[in-house]
């Protein structure tokens, strides 16, 4: 565990730097048009979506360490194929399009995967405090991600940042090699995962907890957390910052997602009504985020947005795992992954147009008060569907309120 975790930790300031760099190119390629800005980011979460169900079949059928070690090699040669035209001067924003929905297409598998094999690594007992620790750890090398990218990106530009990151991978892929042998199999039932991949409805089966919490998701990570398109609008349009101060946005986020993980560690087993309330502070932090005047006080809001995105995801991650039946996991896992990442592409065109007719601000606004809204509808109806354990087989179908 803390092999795997200090690797990741390496390779996420990597991650971090590309994910900066790629928006700021992007954004510099397009002349500040938050529409191709936004169909970039469709492309790179669209598979998300429709590849949900095979990814957690492909997670349930296979070792995840195996998975894993496919999934980061094939990551480290997308950023370099990122890097390497840049260097010979070329890019295209057709490109960048085809290139970002490829490695959508690996993440759709890498992260239900990363998160099977965090449950091999530490066991059901200590899924959540793993889970946060992981978290926390890897959020610190997210604070440093951005900024560098930034630094980097205004003295050797974006070509030399996703080189880096390629390279970060080579210890993440070592680092799996060593576990392949000793890291342990969570049981799972392979005939419970084939049969509910056949048909479309295996979303339905699943207990109403995990469909609540892959709504909640669907809200907060389709069309909240749009910051790919909303940050550099806000440096750009609202605070006229440079590549610098952009970065340091995200550096605020991640300081604030390490804040939580270090409190979500401290804390027991999730139930629903936690995740509902995570998902209610972040609606309620990004509408006062989007009405700050002064960059200082957005940054600081910024750190409550990290925290309230970090409180919720882990929370409501290993809810889904305990809450799901044994052979479900898989699937139950991709559901919530759809819900969280899947309609970013959807999510993106609507904050963008948002940002584009109605004002920057309000690609903020109209997301964090749907959020609100329905964050606290559940809550309110929270009593009358809390399915507590995956444990418990009265309480882990739809009809068992």
């Amino acid at each position: 565990y803390r092999w795997y975790t200090g690797a990741q930790a390496v390779s996420m300031v990597g991650t971090m730097m590309t994910y900066t760099a790629l928006y700021w190119l992007t954004l510099h390629i397009a002349h500040g048009n938050a529409v191709v800005l936004s169909t970039l980011v469709a492309a790179q979460f669209l598979p998300m979506l429709l590849f949900s169900r095979r990814a957690g079949t492909i997670v349930a059928r296979h070792r995840a360490v195996r998975v894993v070690i496919v999934t980061q090699s094939a990551l480290a040669a997308g950023s370099l194929a990122l890097g390497l035209p840049l260097v010979a001067g070329w890019m295209s924003i057709w490109y960048l399009w085809v290139l970002s929905f490829a490695v959508g297409c690996v993440q759709a598998v890498d992260v239900p995967g990363r998160q099977m094999f965090m449950l091999d690594l530490v066991g059901d007992a200590e899924l959540r405090r793993g889970s946060s620790l992981y978290a926390a750890v890897t959020g610190m090398a997210k604070i440093a991600g951005p900024g560098v990218a930034g630094i980097i990106i205004a003295v050797s530009g974006e070509a030399a940042v996703f080189l880096v990151d390629a390279a970060s991978y080579v210890l993440v892929i070592g680092v799996l090699a060593r576990l392949a042998g000793s890291a342990r199999h969570a049981g799972r039932s392979g005939l419970a995962e084939r049969t509910d991949a056949r048909r479309f409805r295996w979303l339905l089966d699943l207990p109403r907890g995990i469909q609540v919490a892959a709504g909640m998701a669907l809200l907060i990570g389709g069309f909240g957390i749009q910051f790919e398109v909303t940050n550099p609008l806000m440096a750009t349009r609202v605070f006229h910052l440079g590549s610098l101060g952009f970065g340091l946005l995200g550096t605020f986020m991640a300081a604030g997602g390490i804040i939580g993980n270090f409190y979500s560690a401290r804390r027991g087993d999730p139930d629903s009504r936690e995740f509902l309330t995570w998902a209610v502070l972040f609606g309620a932090a990004e509408a006062v985020a989007a009405v700050m005047p002064a960059v200082w006080a957005y940054d600081a809001l910024m750190v409550v947005i990290g925290a309230a995105i970090q409180l919720f995801a882990v929370s409501a991650t290993v809810y889904v795992q305990k809450a799901a039946p044994d052979g479900q996991r898989g699937h139950a896992l991709s559901a919530y992954n759809a819900g969280f990442m899947g309609f970013v592409p959807a999510g993106s065109f609507v904050v963008a147009g948002l940002a584009t007719f109605a004002g920057t601000r309000w690609a903020l606004i109209g997301p964090a008060a749907v959020i609100l809204v329905c964050g606290t509808a559940m809550l309110a109806a929270e009593r009358a569907w809390r399915p507590v354990s995956r444990r418990d087989p009265a309480q882990t179908s739809p009809g068992a309120a």
